[in-house]
């Protein structure tokens, strides 16, 4: 929950001054800040499968009427995977691209793929060098629903994707996670 708090705290300035300032015309970039819960088996071997949650923020540039280029930074945590008192913190940083279906409702359908890495900190994190720590590719793939509450403002009502990542675990070094996020989405 203290990650989500520090990253509404940080981007909601940045989010609403623009809007508020905004000419007349259809917004061109927006931010969005996510509550994500994610189903992770980060585990070697058999599935240890557990879930976490934290948050995620985006930012999103349209370049044509229904693509966006597309940032993200997000984390979640996990304090005591499968009662073993392991903890587990992953962090992805994503960039890639966003088709929104355009139409003339207020529910907005998107798709997107994602690339780039995820880090991960403590005692349950797969550990190469001795750090505690680890870093590797990733990736996520997958859609939502947006719903415009005014020209400016949105609700992510639901977003789910695949996150994939490459961080080594002793055993084949591929995590298959599910990510499930819903939020807000503020547009300038």
């Amino acid at each position: 929950m203290r990650v989500l708090t520090s990253i509404l705290t940080l981007l909601l300035p940045v989010a609403v001054l623009p809007a508020v300032a905004a000419a007349q015309g259809a917004p061109k970039s927006e931010v969005a800040v996510t509550y994500n819960w994610v189903h992770t088996n980060a585990p070697p071997a058999e599935c240890g499968c557990f879930s976490a949650n934290g948050g995620s923020a985006s930012y999103a540039y349209r370049f044509l009427p229904s693509f966006k280029l597309v940032g993200e930074v997000g984390a979640v945590t996990q304090g005591n995977v499968n009662s073993t008192g392991y903890d587990l913190t992953l962090w992805n940083f994503l960039a890639g691209g966003r088709y929104t279906l355009r139409n003339h409702s207020r529910v907005k359908p998107f798709g997107q793929a994602l690339f780039g890495i995820a880090h991960t900190t403590g005692s349950l994190s797969p550990d190469q060098i001795g750090l505690g720590s680890s870093t590797s590719f990733a990736m996520s793939a997958g859609g939502g629903l947006d719903i415009n509450l005014s020209p400016h403002l949105a609700l992510r009502a639901a977003q789910a994707d695949y996150l994939l990542t490459l961080l080594p675990n002793r055993t084949n070094d591929h995590q298959n996670n599910i990510r499930v996020s819903a939020g807000i989405v503020f547009r300038f």
